[in-house]
C-alpha cells in the first residue's frame, strides 16, 4: 500500500483538503463541508476556533480573528488575536493542523505527508514560509506546487490529445495565469503570470468603499472610524457579490449599523462590474504577457479554464470570451480542483503510476549582481541567470570577473525579479568567497544556480582556475527572520491542552439566537417608538429611549445576548405601559 499524501489548497479565503483512494480523486469534507473558511480566531472562553466558527465571530470578535492571512505570508509582521500575537506562519499553521486532524478523522489514518500549493506568483519567501506553516502544523510538505499548475494536472490527468490551454486562476486573494501544454499525457506549463494582491477580496472592499459612501452621504457619518460597521459591511457586501453572480440586482440592509441608523441600498449588477473591471483589466494584462512569454497567441489556445471562487463573476466570463475568442470553461468545481490536482501529485509523488507527467516551471527571473560601466559611472546591476518560464528543476551558469588585481575575494548575490536594478528586486542571499588567486583583474567566477522542483536555490561560486568553490543554500526569506523552535512553542501554548478540543461548529458567543432576537427586538421597537408619540410620562419616556438606545447598541454590535436583555425589559415595560 501507498504512502498517503494529501493535497491541500490553502487559500485565502478558503482552503481545501483532497486525496487519491483507489485511483479516484477525493475532496475530504471538513466540518461536513468540502470548504473550509480560512478564518482563525480565539473564542470567549480562550479556545483556538477555526474555519467556520471562527468566521462566524468575525463581526462579533474582530480582535479575536484573522481572515485573509495568505496574504502576509513571508512578512516579517506579527498578528493579533485577543490579547496574543502570532506570525503568518503560525496563523496558517492552525488553519493546516485543522485540516490534518479532520481528514485524519474522516480518513480513519494518520496524515503526516501533504502537497500544498501556492499562487505561481508567490516569491521565495513566501514559499518559505508556507513550508513553515506545514512544519508547525506537524506535516511534511513533499512538495510547493503552483495553484494554476495544480489545476492544469487535474484537467490534463489522462488526457493525451494535444492541447493548449489557459488555466485562469481568480481567487480571494491572489491572481494567476499559466499557458499549459498537454500531451501525451505530459502536462507543461510554457508561461506563467499573476498578481499576489488582488482578488475577491479586493471586489468585496470596493463594495464595501461604495456603501461607505452612500452611508455618509445619507447620514453624515464617516464609517471608517468604526471598525465594528466596517465587519458588517464586509459581511453583507461579500454577500451581496455573490447574489450578483447570478442576480441582476442584490438587496442590502443591516439595522443600526453605526448604533443609530439603518443602512439599505439596492446594487445593480452593472454597477459593481464598473467597480471591478479595472481590477480585471490588470488580470487580462497578465494573460497577455504570459501568452507573449510563452510565444503565442489567443488563437493558439484551445481552451480557456477557470479556476478560483471569484471567477464566477459573470463579467470575467465576457472579458475572456471578447479577447481570446473563446468560451471559458469550468467542468471541474473552480473551488475544489486546485487541491484535486495537488492530491493528483500527491499520489504520484506516494508512488503510484501517474496519470499525467509534470513539468513546471519558475515565475520568476533569478539573477546574481555585477558592477557595469556607464559613461563614468560604475553601477551594480542584475546578470540573469535563471530567466523566468524557465522549466524546473533547472541549473545554469553564468561567468563573472574580478574588478581589480590580486582581489581576493568577492561578494555573491542573488535576486529575485525582472528589473536590471537590484534594489528594484527582492533580495534572496549573499555570501563571501575568500581566499581567491592573486592574479590580475579578470580572474573568471562561475556562479551557477540550482533551482529544485519547490522553487528553492542552492547557489555557486567557482573560481574557474583553481575549482575553489563555496556552495550555499539561500535563505529565501531575505531580511524576514523566523524561529522555527519558538514558533512550535507558540504554536504549542495555543492549541495545547483543552485548546486541542475544537470548539463545537455552532455559533459563537454574541451571535448566540441573534436572528430569533432580532425579530423580537423589531417587533418591540416599533411598539416603543409608537409609544413616544403619545402623551407619556417623562420618566417612561426617557426609560423607553434608554432601551431603545441599549437595543441598538446589541444590534449594531451583533451582541445576541445582549440583544436579549434588552428585549426582556423593553417588554415588561411595555407591557406595564399598554396595560
Amino acid at each position: 500500500m501507498n504512502e498517503l499524501i494529501v493535497g491541500i489548497d490553502l487559500g485565502t479565503t478558503n482552503s481545501e483538503l483532497a486525496v487519491v483512494r483507489n485511483g479516484q480523486v477525493e475532496v475530504i469534507p471538513i466540518h461536513g463541508q468540502l470548504i473550509m473558511p480560512s478564518c482563525v480566531g480565539i473564542d470567549a472562553q480562550g479556545r483556538l476556533v477555526v474555519g467556520p466558527t471562527a468566521k462566524n465571530q468575525l463581526v462579533a470578535a474582530p480582535d479575536s480573528t484573522v481572515l485573509s492571512i495568505k496574504r502576509r505570508m513571508g512578512e516579517d509582521i506579527r498578528v493579533t488575536l485577543k490579547d496574543q500575537s502570532f506570525s503568518p506562519e503560525e496563523i496558517s499553521a492552525f488553519i493546516l493542523r485543522e485540516l490534518k486532524q479532520e481528514a485524519e478523522r474522516v480518513l480513519g489514518q494518520p496524515v503526516h505527508k501533504a502537497v500544498i500549493t501556492v499562487p505561481a506568483f508567490f516569491n521565495e519567501r513566501q514559499r518559505l514560509a508556507t513550508q513553515m506553516a506545514g512544519k508547525l502544523a506537524d506535516l511534511d510538505v513533499v512538495r510547493i506546487l503552483n495553484e494554476p499548475t495544480a489545476a492544469a494536472l487535474a484537467y490534463g490527468a489522462g488526457d493525451t490529445a494535444a492541447e493548449t490551454m489557459l488555466v485562469y486562476d481568480l481567487g480571494g486573494g491572489t491572481f494567476d495565469v499559466s499557458v499549459v501544454v498537454v500531451e501525451s499525457g505530459v502536462v507543461e506549463v510554457k508561461a506563467s503570470h499573476g498578481d499576489t494582491h488582488l482578488g475577491g477580496d479586493d471586489f468585496d472592499q470596493l463594495l464595501v468603499d461604495r456603501a461607505v459612501a452612500e452611508f455618509q452621504q445619507r447620514y453624515g457619518t464617516d464609517l471608517h472610524g468604526n471598525p465594528q460597521a466596517l465587519r458588517r459591511l464586509k459581511v453583507v457586501m461579500e454577500r451581496a457579490k455573490w447574489v450578483l453572480s447570478d442576480e441582476p440586482y442584490a438587496s442590502i440592509r443591516e439595522e443600526y449599523l453605526d448604533g443609530e441608523h439603518h443602512f439599505e441600498m439596492e446594487l445593480e449588477r452593472i454597477e459593481y462590474e464598473r467597480l471591478i473591471q479595472p481590477l480585471l483589466e490588470k488580470t487580462l494584462h497578465c494573460v497577455h504577457q504570459s501568452l507573449e512569454d510563452a510565444r503565442l497567441e489567443p488563437k493558439d489556445l484551445h481552451k480557456v479554464m477557470l479556476v478560483g471562487g471569484a471567477t464566477r463573476t459573470p463579467l470575467v466570463h465576457r472579458l475572456l470570451l471578447e479577447r481570446l475568442q473563446l468560451e471559458p470553461r469550468f467542468e471541474i468545481n473552480p473551488d475544489l480542483i486546485v487541491a484535486m490536482g495537488a492530491a493528483l501529485q500527491g499520489a504520484v509523488l506516494a508512488g503510484e503510476k501517474p496519470k499525467s507527467i509534470l513539468v513546471d516551471i519558475t515565475p520568476h527571473t533569478f539573477s546574481t549582481t555585477a558592477i557595469s560601466d556607464f559613461g563614468d559611472e560604475e553601477r551594480v546591476i542584475c546578470v540573469p541567470i535563471l530567466p523566468r518560464n524557465t522549466p524546473l528543476p533547472a541549473t545554469k551558469s553564468e561567468v563573472v570577473y574580478t574588478r581589480y588585481d590580486n582581489q581576493d575575494k568577492t561578494l555573491v548575490e542573488a535576486y529575485q525579479g525582472e528589473n536590471p536594478l537590484p534594489e528594484q528586486n527582492i533580495f534572496i542571499g549573499a555570501f563571501r568567497v575568500e581566499g581567491l588567486s592573486r592574479v590580475p583583474e579578470g580572474n573568471p567566477i562561475l556562479i551557477h544556480f540550482e533551482l529544485d522542483l519547490n522553487g528553492m536555490l542552492k547557489v555557486t561560486a567557482t573560481e574557474k582556475i583553481t575549482g575553489l568553490a563555496k556552495t550555499v543554500t539561500m535563505d529565501t526569506r531575505g531580511e524576514h527572520r523566523f524561529d522555527l523552535d519558538e514558533a512550535r512553542q507558540n504554536v504549542a501554548a495555543l492549541m495545547g491542552s483543552s485548546s486541542l478540543v475544537p470548539a463545537p461548529p455552532s455559533e459563537p458567543a454574541g451571535e448566540a439566537g441573534l436572528e430569533e432576537a432580532l425579530t423580537i427586538a423589531k417587533e418591540l421597537r416599533k411598539r416603543g417608538e409608537a409609544l413616544l408619540q403619545t402623551s407619556l410620562d417623562s420618566d417612561d419616556a426617557d426609560e423607553i429611549n434608554l432601551l431603545l438606545r441599549r437595543s441598538a447598541a446589541a444590534i449594531a454590535n451583533r451582541d445576541g445576548a445582549d440583544l436579549k436583555d434588552a428585549n426582556n425589559a423593553l417588554s415588561d415595560l411595555l407591557f406595564y405601559l399598554e396595560d
